[in-house]
Parts: C-alpha cells; sequence; structure tokens
C-alpha cells in the first residue's frame, strides 16, 4: 500500500492490515454463500458491476450468483476452502491472488462421484460504500482429481457426529453467526 507523504506509517500499516482482513473476510463470505446457496450471501460479495470468469461461466457476478445458488439434481453438496492469500491494496482498489481447493459431491446416474478442483481466484477489488467488494474474478484451475465417493456418514465415529453441513440456511452456522455473518 502506498501511503502519503504527510500520513503516518504507522497508521497507514493499520490502514493496510485492516484491508487485508477486510478482503479475506470478503473471501469467507463468498465460500460461505456458494456452499450454503446463500443467493443474499453471495450477492453482497461482488460491486454492482462485477464480472466473473471461471471456465463453466462467464459474465455478470449476479447471474453468477444466481447459477450457484439455485438447487441442481446433480450436486449434492460443495465445500470451499481458501488459504494462500496475497493482496496489494492501493486506496480503494486492491488485486489479490487467492488459494482454493473445491469439493463437490456429484451424483449423476445413479453414482456419487468427489469432485476436487485446486486452483487460485485472481480478483480485483474496490471499496465501495467503505465495504470491500469483488469488482473482477477469475479462476485459474491448477489441478483436479474425481473419484467415486467414499464418504461414510452413519457408521461409527461418522454416525455419532449429528451436526451435519447442509447447502442451506438450515446449516448450523445460522444458529451461531445468524444470517450476515
Amino acid at each position: 500500500m502506498e501511503t502519503r507523504m504527510d500520513q503516518n506509517p504507522d497508521i497507514a500499516l493499520l490502514e493496510e492490515l485492516e484491508a487485508q482482513r477486510d478482503l479475506h473476510n470478503l473471501n469467507t463470505r463468498y465460500c460461505r454463500g456458494a456452499d450454503r446457496m446463500d443467493a443474499e450471501m453471495l450477492g453482497s460479495v461482488w460491486t454492482r458491476d462485477a464480472q466473473v470468469d471461471c471456465g463453466a461461466f462467464k459474465g455478470p457476478a449476479q447471474e453468477f450468483t444466481t447459477a450457484v445458488t439455485t438447487p441442481d439434481a446433480v450436486r449434492e453438496r460443495s465445500y470451499h476452502a481458501i488459504s494462500n492469500e496475497y493482496y496489494e491494496v492501493d486506496g480503494d482498489t486492491a488485486r489479490g491472488e487467492v488459494y482454493l481447493i473445491a469439493i463437490s459431491t456429484l451424483v449423476e446416474n445413479g453414482s456419487k462421484n468427489d469432485q476436487w478442483i485446486g486452483g487460485r481466484y485472481l480478483d480485483t477489488y474496490k471499496r465501495e460504500d467503505g465495504a470491500w467488494k469483488i469488482a473482477t474474478r477469475a479462476f485459474v484451475m491448477d489441478w483436479n482429481m474425481n473419484k467415486p465417493t467414499t464418504a461414510v456418514w452413519d457408521e461409527g465415529l461418522f454416525g455419532m457426529i449429528k451436526l451435519r453441513g447442509t447447502r442451506d440456511r438450515s446449516d448450523p452456522v445460522y444458529a451461531l453467526l445468524g444470517a450476515q455473518a
């Protein structure tokens, strides 16, 4: 982050750290919105004119939000995990690279398969009305793996775990943090 000549360097550092924290939180809201199929949450991460390019979809982010949060018969569950975040902040704009592992269980022709995708989001961000938003998002795929599901849900230790993730607002996180967390 560039500092103005008249700005206290400690204040500039705090502002940069705050922006990086806000960008991290923005990306975790993106993941939760996608995994819980929460159109309101996912829709809140984009600028008004945001664009997405993830291969299967290229276009306005609001159309992407509708596509991702509309239930379908193929995707049974999804899980996004982000890491290795790098941001360059410049005032009210920023650029970033965010590593991602996304796992989905797909049901096709009566069989379940796990799809693992590793890649990165290459983003531009804008601060609008004091809040950071994603302006552009391009997905870069680095690797993928597809294999028959081996998940065990109702036996042994796994059968004792009663809190289960869902793809809607019945997920336990909403009871803990509320709809806007």
